[in-house]
This record gives structure tokens, C-alpha cells and sequence, in this order.
């Protein structure tokens, strides 16, 4: 017979091997987890608060939930709030104290009300915006701002009359090699005195700065600003102390931040506690060059959208958009998984950002819906907020911002978006022009959606003549435009005076917004007819079907999901 022994002990050997290399894997394993376990608890990563519930959660589990937790409320600072919970909660003086996330007045889910009686307050999110031309003047003192996002219910005079302060916990101590002004006070900062000061905090005593303006994100002169309305507004205060300068020159906005989350209140008295704690969105450090594209809150609650917005977040990477952020107001199901896989997909280049309506108005899915198409000019002056939220989120992520909806798309008669932001830059320098915004005008593309496989492949023909004005869609340029509304910018930083923006509109044998719908706007009715008569063949983005279906094909979600 053979003899099998030198295979037997070749079979030992690799055995031998593979439970040596398990043992050593589970070995360190249990070391991490015991690190992790005893770690000193100075280093402020104690992320839920000791008590019965979670006496016997292990520090790796209680980091899991808190990030859990913090992924659900991404305006809320969950993770700074679990990390300096004793601190915060044990301090006796409430000039000091943060509330508790436990304690913050919410209303519908994701807006937090400041505890005023009139005007109504409701904060959406906060940013610390460190944009070299976004400057906030008070008095001597000209730096970065904080911005935070509000709608505001009453009379549109009495918010910029009404004395608001932020409270802000930058949750590292922030110190200098002098302390030039009011260290422990539970004052208001006076920059006019000390413009330049730098303070030395503990990390949960909080900074405190007025709220210098209130910008309405909607034009007086449009009409429907009744006290009863709710309105947008970006808040402003300044961003006094939070960090030290890279630079001596205090004209120049770089700041130095220490590591770790910041949360900020807005409160009407000093030593008010407070009802609201948002998180202290920060910019990216490094710059990007790239062009971010934010599709409005959607809302089909009934109709399942999956296969075009698919289609169209295939479209827009195609294209050459570097970055896409979601607004959810509500979906079919099929369409929320559609989202799940593309926000698993795509981790650093998609966002999906939940949001509701708030105040008084409704938020159930389908009166929302009737909501919006009984009272289009109130669902307009919510979405605008929106807007301005991913105009922010963006800051150093991204050097234009797209606004589109669903059935919007531009396309570049040659190359990609981004050749044709190189082109249109390079024609501005020639002429010496700095615009704030390139805007395109509106080409319809009329489908029909029986028997039609895809809304933005199916049909090659568009409208003859493009509207523009306020059918236009933009490419803001993010270091520039302060506020934006869906079409045009507000307010912009080229024209410190009077806060003008300067527009330039593309030529259409530039580029183009392709709009698919199956006839026109309300506004347009009486034109559609002939708009519809008067059609021309263009194929353009057709060049991109091929990559665009190859990447649905591989990436199997509609497959996955679509019966």
C-alpha cells in the first residue's frame, strides 16, 4: 500500500497553522476590548451616561450606539453631549449648564424651538462658516460667522429687534498665551471693546456672542410674508474665540479648531438654559474643487421613483458631479431602499438628509402632499431653507452647488460639468468679470411615461426657444453666494454694499437645463401649446446613456429591488 504519513503530517502542519493563527486573532481581540474597557476616563470618551440601563454596556457598545444615535440626529451633537455628560449635568450654574438632548424641545422630529414667546423660532442646523469673503463686521471685529437656519412665525420686522444671543461649547479647551479679556464671565462678549480677544475656556463653559443680523431668504416684494407665515432666515453671530488663527492678519479667516464635536443654543438672556442645542457643523479642512448637486426634500409618498432617481444620480456622477445631497420628506418603500443602497454605494459622494415640515403645518405623508399642491407658494418658502442648508453643508466640499429637482438635468453641449465650469471661468477671466452664479436656461423635454423604459433617455427632442429668468437653473460658485433661492442666488459677497449677486447667463450653445416633464409649469400654460408645436432634435445627453447604463447594470439595485 501507499504510504500516507508525510500527507498526514502535511495536514498537521497546516492544522497546526490555521488554529495557532485563530488563537492569536481572538487573543487580540480580547486585548482591544479590554483596552477599550479600562481606558482612562479623562479622556471624555464615556459616550452614554452611567446609570442602571447601561451599567453593564461595555465602552465599545456604548461608542456604537452613541454613533448610532448620532447617524439618526445628524443636527443634534450627540457625540459631544455623551462625552461631556457628568460635566455638563453636574454644574450647578446654569449661565453654564447645556441641556440635556433629552431635554431639548423638539418639534417634528428635526426643528428645535427657541424658548421665546413671539416671534416663533424653529432652528433647522448651524455652521461655522470660515469662507475668506463671509466676514461678519461688528464694530473692530471682522472674521468667520456662525450661521444657523431658521423659520420664523410673526412679524418679519420683530426678528432683527429681538436681542438673540448664541451659546456655543467648543467642548476642547480654546486658550492663548494671553488672556486679554473677561475669562469665567457670564457676559456677553463685547467685541467692540476687545475685537481681537482670545479667552481661555474649560470645555464646557460655553462662548457667547450676539446674533448681528437676520437674512430673509425670500424677497418682500414676492409677496406672501403675512405675520401668519412661517419664513425662512439665516442667523448670524460671529465666530468670536472658537479657534486661533493660522495667521496674524486678522483679515484672514483661518481658523485652527481642536478636534471633537461643538454644539450651540440660541437663547434669548444670558444665563437663560437653554430649550435647543444643535450641532456646530464645520467646514472640511482641505478645499475641494468639485461641483455638488442638491435635489429639494422629496416627497412621493404613493408613487415609487426609484428607477429615476436611479437613473438620475447615475446621470449626474456621469456628468461629473462630485457630490449629490438628498433632502427626505417622504418616499414609497421601495424607493427608501433604492436610497439605502446608493448611500452604501456611494459612502463619500451621496448624502440623504432626512427633513420635515415645521411648526403647525402638517406632516403626515399624504396631507403634507395635498399640502403642498394647494399651497405651492408656502411649500416654495420651505424648500428654500433647504436649499440654503446644502449651500452650507458644501463650504470647502465642493467649489459650485446645483440646485435641481428631479426632472432637471444640465447638460453640456461638449465634455463634462466640469469642462464646462474650466470654459465659462476661463471666458469670465477674459472679459474680467467675476460672476457670483451661472445660470441656464430651461429646455423642455416633453415624455410621455407609457411604455417608457427611462425619462431622460426616451425622448431626443426639446423645445425649440428656452425660458429664462425665473426658470433657470444655477451653478452657484459656494465661496461667493451667501443665500440662495431655488433659481437665483440673494444675497453674495462680491457686493459688500448692498449684498447684490452678479449673474451670468450661459449661452445655450454652452450648455443647457434639460427639464422632463410631461407638459409645462402652471405658469406657462398658455404657451405650452405652442412651446410643444415647436420642437427640435437633441441627442446630447445621450453620450452618456452607455456609462450610465453599464454602472445601473453592475451596481444591480434596480434589479435588486424593482419587480
Amino acid at each position: 500500500g501507499l504510504d500516507c504519513s508525510p500527507h498526514r503530517d502535511m495536514i498537521s502542519y497546516y492544522t497546526f497553522q490555521h488554529i495557532l493563527r485563530l488563537y492569536c486573532f481572538v487573543l487580540f481581540m480580547l486585548c482591544l476590548l479590554m483596552y477599550y474597557n479600562t481606558k482612562d476616563e479623562d479622556d471624555a470618551e464615556d459616550f452614554l451616561p452611567t446609570g442602571h440601563a447601561y451599567q453593564w454596556t461595555s465602552r465599545v457598545k456604548k461608542r456604537l450606539i452613541a454613533h448610532e444615535l448620532q447617524d439618526e440626529n445628524l443636527n443634534v451633537p450627540v457625540l459631544f453631549y455623551f462625552s461631556y455628560f457628568s460635566k455638563l449635568q453636574n454644574r450647578l450654574d446654569d449661565c453654564e449648564t447645556a441641556p440635556s438632548i433629552f431635554d431639548i424641545n423638539f418639534s417634528n422630529t428635526y426643528w428645535q424651538l427657541v424658548n421665546i414667546q413671539s416671534p416663533q423660532i424653529f432652528i433647522f442646523s448651524s455652521f461655522l462658516d470660515t469662507r475668506p469673503l463671509s466676514r461678519i463686521n461688528v464694530n473692530q471685529y471682522s472674521g468667520p460667522a456662525i450661521r444657523i437656519l431658521a423659520m420664523v412665525k410673526g412679524d418679519l420686522e420683530m426678528i432683527s429687534e429681538i436681542p438673540l444671543i448664541c451659546k456655543v461649547w467648543t467642548g476642547q479647551t480654546v486658550s492663548s498665551a494671553q488672556v486679554t479679556c473677561c475669562a469665567g464671565s457670564k457676559s456677553v462678549l463685547d467685541l467692540s471693546t476687545n475685537p481681537t480677544a482670545q479667552l481661555r475656556f474649560s470645555p464646557t463653559q460655553p462662548v457667547r456672542v450676539e446674533v448681528q443680523s437676520a437674512d430673509l431668504l425670500w424677497y418682500k416684494e414676492w409677496g406672501w410674508n403675512s405675520p401668519d407665515r412661517l419664513q425662512a432666515y439665516l442667523l448670524s453671530c460671529p465666530a468670536a474665540d472658537l479657534g486661533r488663527r493660522k495667521t496674524k492678519d486678522p483679515g484672514l479667516p483661518n481658523f485652527v479648531l481642536p478636534a471633537g464635536q461643538r454644539a450651540l443654543a440660541i437663547v434669548q438672556d444670558t444665563c437663560e438654559r437653554p430649550s435647543n442645542l444643535l450641532l456646530l457643523n464645520e467646514p472640511e479642512k482641505e478645499r475641494s474643487e468639485g461641483l455638488a448637486v442638491c435635489l429639494k426634500g422629496l416627497s412621493f409618498p404613493d408613487k415609487d421613483i426609484s428607477r429615476d432617481l436611479a437613473e438620475w444620480i447615475e446621470i449626474q456622477f456621469a456628468l461629473g458631479v462630485s457630490r449629490i445631497v438628498l433632502y427626505i420628506l417622504d418616499v414609497h418603500w421601495r424607493t427608501r431602499l433604492v436610497i439605502k443602497e446608493y448611500s452604501r454605494l456611494y459612502q463619500q459622494k451621496l448624502q440623504v438628509i432626512p427633513i420635515s415640515l415645521p411648526g403647525n403645518l402638517p406632516n403626515t405623508p399624504k396631507l403634507r402632499q395635498h399640502f403642498f399642491k394647494m399651497k405651492v407658494n408656502q411649500k416654495r418658502q420651505n424648500e428654500v431653507l433647504a436649499y440654503n442648508d446644502c449651500l452650507m453643508r458644501n463650504i470647502n466640499k465642493a467649489k459650485y452647488v446645483a440646485l435641481l429637482d428631479l426632472d432637471e438635468v444640465i447638460v453640456p453641449t461638449e465634455g463634462s460639468l466640469t469642462d464646462l465650469i474650466l470654459n465659462l471661468e476661463q471666458i469670465s477671466y477674459e472679459k474680467q468679470e467675476v460672476y457670483d452664479s451661472y445660470c441656464f436656461q430651461n429646455f423642455y423635454f416633453f415624455t410621455k411615461q407609457e411604455g417608457s423604459v427611462s425619462t431622460y433617455f426616451s425622448n431626443a427632442n426639446r423645445t425649440r426657444s428656452g425660458t429664462s429668468g425665473e426658470f433657470m437653473k444655477c451653478l452657484h460658485a459656494v465661496e461667493q453666494v451667501r443665500t440662495v433661492h431655488n433659481h437665483l442666488p440673494i444675497h453674495c459677497f462680491s457686493d459688500e454694499e448692498s449684498d447684490n449677486c452678479s449673474v451670468e447667463i450661459v449661452d445655450p450653445s454652452l450648455g443647457k437645463l434639460h427639464h422632463y416633464r410631461e407638459t409645462c409649469v402652471g405658469i406657462l400654460n398658455q404657451k405650452c401649446e405652442e412651446l410643444q408645436g415647436n420642437q427640435i432634435q437633441d441627442s446630447l445627453l445621450l453620450r452618456f446613456h452607455p456609462q450610465v447604463q453599464q454602472n445601473l447594470d453592475s451596481s444591480k439595485i434596480l434589479e435588486k429591488y424593482l419587480i
